[in-house]
C-alpha cells in the first residue's frame, strides 16, 4: 500500500497558494447564474490583453481555436472568397526587394511569398476546386515557384524531425500541456476526460440552487470537505481503477492549500510553472470554474454563504485524481514513476519512442505500425524497453 508523509506547511505557504489560484484564475471568465439568455465572452478575464496575445492565451488555457486552419483560408481563396489583391496587400509590408532565377525568369519575393502562403510549397490540384479569380499565368507561375522550391528545400532527416518533436514536448510540459493531458496524448489514455466526468458530478451537486430532488449532504462544510467525505464511499475510485483510493481520500490533508502543495510536489511541477499549471487545470472545464470563481466572489450571495466554494477547495479535488491517475498510467505503460521530471527523462532518452507512440494516437501511422505498436501495448503488455525500440527504430 503507498503511503503519502504529510508535510506540514506554514501558513505563508497556504497565503501563497491562495495568491497563486487568484491568479491562475485571471484566465477564466465568470459565469453567474442565468436567468435570460445573454452572451458571455469567455476571453473576459484577458481583456486587458491586447487582441493577439489575448486569443493565444484562451488557445492555451481554455483550448480555443482563435483562427481558422490554413486549410480553409486557401479554400475561400479558390472560390473566389478571397482575392489574389487581397493576399497582395497583406504580403507588401513583408516584402524584400530580392529576386531568384527560375530558368530564364526572375521571380519576385512577393511571388515566392504569395506560393508558400496559397500553396504551402507542394502542387495544388485543381481538378476538384473551382477557378480561381485570376489569370491562367499567374497560377502557373505560382505552381513554377512551388515546384522549385520543392526541389530546393529539402525536408529534415527523421532524427532531425524527432529532435524537433521532443524539443517542443519537453518545453510544452507543465507551460502549455498538463501531465494528464501529455498521458492521453502519448498513451492514448483519457484522463483528462475521466478528471472531468469526475468534477462535473461533484461540482453539479455540490452548486445546486433547490433544483435536485435529493440534495448533496455535507455541502455546508464547503466543496473540499463535502467532497472528501462522500467520495471514501463512491464506488468511482474503484472503476477509475485507484488503488486503496479510501485511504488516500481519509489521508489528505484537511487544509485544501495543503493538498494543492501536496500534489504540485508529487507531480514534480517546478515552481516556476505552478501558475500555469493551475491555470491549465481550471482551463479545462472553464464553466463550472467560471461559475465556482463568480460565487467565491460574491460573499452576500445566499447559496455561497451556505455552501462555500472556491477554486482552491476545487483544485484540491481535481489534483487528487491527476496524480493517481497519471501515476497508474505511467506505470502500467512506461513503467516509470507519473511526474514532470519522469516524463521528460522518458522523451529524451526515448525520443523515437516518444515520437512512435505520439504518431499512434495522433492516427498517422500505417496499417502495419498500427499493428505492431497495439500489439506491444494489448498483447504484450509489460514489453521491454528494447522491443519498444527495436521499433521505434524500424520506424525510423
Amino acid at each position: 500500500m503507498e503511503t503519502m508523509t504529510t508535510i506540514p506547511y506554514s501558513e505563508a505557504q497556504r497565503m501563497e497558494v491562495r495568491s497563486l489560484v487568484n491568479l491562475a484564475g485571471e484566465v477564466i471568465a465568470y459565469y453567474w447564474p442565468m436567468r435570460t439568455f445573454i452572451y458571455r465572452n469567455v476571453l473576459h478575464g484577458l481583456e486587458y490583453l491586447d487582441f493577439e496575445d489575448a486569443v493565444k492565451q484562451g488557445q492555451r488555457f481554455l483550448g480555443g481555436r482563435p483562427y481558422l486552419p490554413n486549410n480553409r483560408f486557401r479554400d475561400y481563396f479558390q472560390i473566389g472568397r478571397i482575392r489574389i489583391e487581397d493576399i497582395d496587400a497583406a504580403l507588401t509590408p513583408l516584402i524584400q526587394g530580392k529576386t531568384v532565377m527560375i530558368g530564364k525568369r526572375p521571380v519576385t519575393h512577393l511571388e515566392v511569398l504569395r506560393a508558400q502562403f496559397l500553396q504551402g510549397i507542394k502542387v495544388p490540384d485543381h481538378g476538384h476546386q473551382e477557378r480561381v479569380r485570376g489569370s491562367l499565368s499567374e497560377r502557373a507561375n505560382l505552381e513554377a515557384v512551388a515546384n522549385r522550391l520543392r526541389t530546393v528545400l529539402r525536408p529534415p532527416n527523421q532524427d532531425a524531425r524527432v529532435q524537433t518533436t521532443v524539443l517542443a514536448d519537453t518545453q510544452a510540459l507543465g507551460h502549455d500541456v498538463t501531465l494528464s493531458a501529455w498521458c492521453d496524448q502519448i498513451l492514448g489514455t483519457r484522463i483528462v476526460e475521466q478528471i472531468n466526468e469526475e468534477l462535473i458530478k461533484w461540482c453539479g451537486a455540490f452548486v445546486d440552487e433547490g433544483h435536485a430532488a435529493w440534495t448533496m449532504p455535507h455541502r455546508e462544510t464547503s466543496f473540499y470537505n463535502a467532497w472528501k467525505h462522500l467520495a471514501q464511499h463512491d464506488f468511482s475510485g474503484t472503476f477509475l481503477g485507484i488503488q486503496d483510493w479510501k485511504h488516500k481520500i481519509q489521508s489528505l490533508p484537511e487544509r485544501p492549500e495543503d493538498t494543492i502543495l501536496r500534489y504540485l510536489e508529487t507531480l514534480g511541477i517546478p515552481k516556476i510553472l505552478w501558475e500555469d499549471y493551475l491555470s491549465l487545470q481550471l482551463g479545462a472545464l472553464p464553466g463550472w470554474t467560471g461559475f465556482i470563481k463568480w460565487r467565491a466572489e460574491e460573499a452576500g450571495y445566499e447559496w455561497q454563504a451556505a455552501f462555500p466554494a472556491s477554486l482552491v477547495k476545487y483544485l484540491a479535488i481535481r489534483l487528487f485524481y491527476e496524480r493517481e491517475l497519471v501515476h497508474k498510467a505511467c506505470r502500467t505503460e512506461l513503467g516509470i514513476a507519473g511526474d514532470y521530471t519522469a516524463l521528460l527523462a522518458f522523451m529524451q532518452d526515448q525520443a523515437h519512442v516518444h515520437c512512435l507512440r505520439h504518431a499512434r494516437v495522433t492516427g498517422i501511422l500505417n496499417q502495419e505500425f498500427t499493428q505492431k505498436v497495439d500489439r506491444l501495448r494489448y498483447r504484450i503488455p509489460r514489453a521491454s524497453q528494447g522491443a519498444w525500440q527495436t521499433l521505434a527504430d524500424h520506424y525510423s
